[in-house]
């Protein structure tokens, strides 16, 4: 079976979640259980992920980089707003904005910045930078 509507992929979603409120509800969704809900549940989510792979536009969820996450913490933690971060890093604010979205290398100056202003681990910003 191959889901190749939308009415198809939202009825087979709509049953998909019965299906896990029921399994929830028995008790049959432990970690490494193996019954006719798991497997059920894994077939549904097939055919779902093959429709989204060739039907939906849907962009996977990406992992943020650890050195951008660190630089993040330390402005969240010290109330730092992107404009103030940039001004303290001694870049231009879309600089910095780029850089936070990856569409931007870090380069010498600013590692050195990140680790002599921000405190970051130089390990943590060779091997991310």
């Amino acid at each position: 079976m191959k889901l190749t509507t939308r009415k198809e992929y939202d009825t087979t979603k709509q049953h998909m979640e019965a299906v896990i409120a029921e399994a929830t509800a028995k008790g049959m969704l432990e970690p490494e259980m193996d019954n006719e809900y798991t497997r059920e549940i894994a077939r549904l989510g097939s055919l779902m992920a093959q429709y989204e792979d060739e039907y939906l536009d849907i962009t996977p969820l990406r992992v943020k980089n650890p050195l951008i996450r660190s630089i993040e913490e330390y402005f969240f933690a010290h109330n730092i707003r992107q404009k103030e971060g940039a001004k303290l890093l001694g870049i231009n604010e879309s600089v910095l904005s780029q850089v936070m979205n990856g569409k931007r290398k870090i380069t010498m100056a600013l590692a050195k910045q990140l680790h002599t202003q921000l405190n970051i681990d130089a390990n943590l910003i060779l091997d991310f930078a």
